[in-house]
């Protein structure tokens, strides 16, 4: 299989960690670059929390620009409380070598979109959506460009998780995330209604307790952090919400979903920020319905035992 020629834009969160530890570990996957945007926590502690990742893993040849502070209409809001007040709880934060590149996320975007060709160029999104959103704004022509499109976000049968009607990416940022769903790309949607079929079960953990090296011991770290603010907030173990997108690309067998076009509700008032798949299965969209989760961990296994 050819390397996946890949931009990641996030905002991390522990889980976009868990997310990025996957990604950068694989040799299936060319990361071109990772963007980061305001979401999880602040844009500042995003940017640095992705360059903390690069340090980890040892790949701080991967460029991270900073993007979008805030989102495009709405007042900023932040998830301090699951995530920490450093974004990864589960870490002790540090200053990372990895470098901040000097060009603005959205303006890399539409660079690196512009030069890599019709469908040249797969994105992951595990954040809210400002950054592609504005990018398409300013050059709907790089639409054509983007090959596979994996978000994490929005939500349908499960109800949302930061009102009961919205997820938290599409909430922080409506508006672009309605941009998005409605230009000239499909997207592959991981939402509440699958990533809440693949939680980090202590049977799921295991195998990783018996692995030796640092980044293990790192990725059990982080997810029994977010097991504990999970466990607070919901009484249940946390989801892989956007680990999930990294074992899209790398094993879509173990996904099924159907076909429909996605709306975002962007007026205010209680539904604000949710989702509406179209219940025919027809549409730009592919809508994941379908994990399975024995096989996403034996996955994880795999990275970090070649990482």
């Amino acid at each position: 299989m050819s390397r996946i020629p890949l931009i990641i834009d996030c905002d991390p969160g522990v889980d976009d960690a868990v997310m990025l530890m996957m990604a950068l570990a694989s040799s299936d996957l060319d990361i071109r670059a990772i963007t980061t945007v305001a979401g999880n926590v602040p844009l500042h502690l995003t940017s640095r929390n992705a360059r903390m990742m690069c340090d980890l893993m040892d790949r701080r040849e991967v460029p991270v620009y900073a993007g979008c502070p805030r989102p495009m209409v709405r007042t900023p809001v932040t998830a301090e409380d699951f995530h920490g007040e450093s974004g990864i709880a589960g870490l002790e934060p540090f200053e990372p070598e990895t470098p901040l590149a000097e060009a603005h996320a959205v303006n890399a975007l539409i660079d690196m979109l512009r030069a890599a060709g019709p469908k040249g160029l797969s994105i992951v999104m595990t954040g809210p959506m400002t950054n592609l959103a504005t990018a398409l704004i300013m050059a709907p022509d790089i639409a054509e460009n983007i090959d596979q499109l994996v978000l994490m976000g929005g939500a349908d049968s499960e109800g949302g998780n930061i009102t009961p009607f919205a997820e938290f990416n599409v909430f922080a940022d409506p508006h672009a995330a309605a941009v998005v769903l409605g230009s000239e790309t499909s997207a592959t949607i991981l939402s509440l209604d699958v990533t809440h079929q693949v939680r980090a079960l202590d049977s799921h953990l295991a195998p990783f307790r018996t692995l030796e090296g640092d980044r293990p011991r790192i990725m059990v770290q982080l997810l029994e952090a977010a097991n504990a603010l999970e466990q607070k907030w919901k009484g249940k173990r946390t989801p892989m919400h956007d680990p999930s997108t990294i074992a899209f690309l790398l094993a879509p067998h173990l996904f099924e979903g159907r076909r429909a076009d996605v709306t975002v509700e962007t007026e205010s008032g209680a539904r604000f920020g949710q989702t509406r798949p179209s219940k025919l299965e027809t549409g730009r969209h592919t809508w994941i319905t379908k994990a399975e989760a024995a096989g996403f961990f034996l996955l994880v296994k795999d990275l970090l035992e070649i990482s």
